[in-house]
């Protein structure tokens, strides 16, 4: 297929086909800040309620930098992943003292917490009208799909230069905000069952999430955000723990868990007591 004949099917479908999504109906990089973490490996279907409660408690930059971390959580709690929130926390602080969501080239995005080469170049494009590459799953099944057909171990950087071909000789009235739309919807909408992922070099399974080291880590944040007293002992963690990973028959270690999320600065620990 010819990259002209590419954009004219995904344009032509995406005129009748378009998701509604809110973060759509912005051009404030803070919204847009927001729901990209977000979306950090969740499902846009669970983000949509949180994202507008949470900007209801958080409508600026300002305010998310100054809220306590177990405001914060309770805020973020349903889309797990929970360093997201302490990176979207540190970016806002840092974003506050520079007086300005003025971080715009993918570059530049990159060096705030929490912010890959991917989350920087859709900001950049979402946001500020950036004209780079980039993929995401569906982007990346998308083109998949329609140029490496019945190919395997297809690395990034060959999608990455037709991505970038299709960019580049957009029609003047298709911004490449609207064009990466038209692609998110593609690949979720008409190719959302196919195992076309596969044929990446890239491809990873995803783990299930019962029984992981991750589940456990979700379950002590719950317990401690759902507590009236702001610190827990560390008795009482280290048995609601175990109890935990009796249940399921883990081998998990309780102190690695709690371990981890000290290290994530999810959890602090003083007098034998832990904190959010």
């Amino acid at each position: 297929m010819t990259i002209l004949g590419f954009q004219n099917l995904i344009l032509s479908w995406h005129r009748t086909n378009k998701r509604s999504m809110p973060w759509r109906k912005t051009n404030d990089p803070y919204k847009i800040l927001v729901s990209e973490v977000m979306l950090q490996q969740t499902q846009a279907a669970r983000v949509i309620p949180k994202y507008k409660e949470f900007l209801k408690q958080f409508p600026a930059l300002s305010s998310l930098a100054k809220t306590s971390n177990k405001k914060l959580l309770r805020a973020w709690r349903g889309l797990g992943y929970w360093r997201r929130a302490k990176y979207l926390k540190q970016t806002a602080q840092i974003l506050v003292r520079a007086k300005a969501m003025n971080l715009q080239t993918p570059s530049d995005l990159e060096t705030l917490p929490g912010i890959g080469p991917y989350t920087a170049r859709a900001l950049a494009c979402f946001a500020f009208g950036n004209t780079e590459a980039f993929l995401d799953t569906n982007i990346r099944r998308t083109y998949l799909h329609f140029f490496f057909k019945n190919k395997k171990n297809v690395p990034d950087k060959e999608i990455l230069k037709i991505a970038q071909r299709a960019i580049d000789s957009l029609p003047k009235k298709i911004t490449p905000r609207e064009w990466h739309y038209a692609l998110f919807d593609y690949g979720a909408l008409v190719l959302k069952d196919k195992e076309i992922n596969k044929q990446s070099k890239h491809y990873a399974k995803q783990s299930k999430f019962k029984g992981s080291f991750r589940s456990f880590r979700a379950r002590i944040m719950h317990m401690i955000l759902t507590q009236n007293q702001n610190k827990i002992s560390q008795a009482m963690l280290q048995r609601f723990l175990r109890h935990e990973l009796k249940k399921e028959k883990s081998s998990w270690s309780a102190n690695d868990i709690i371990s981890s999320l000290l290290k994530d600065g999810l959890l602090k620990k003083s007098r034998g007591a832990y904190s959010l």
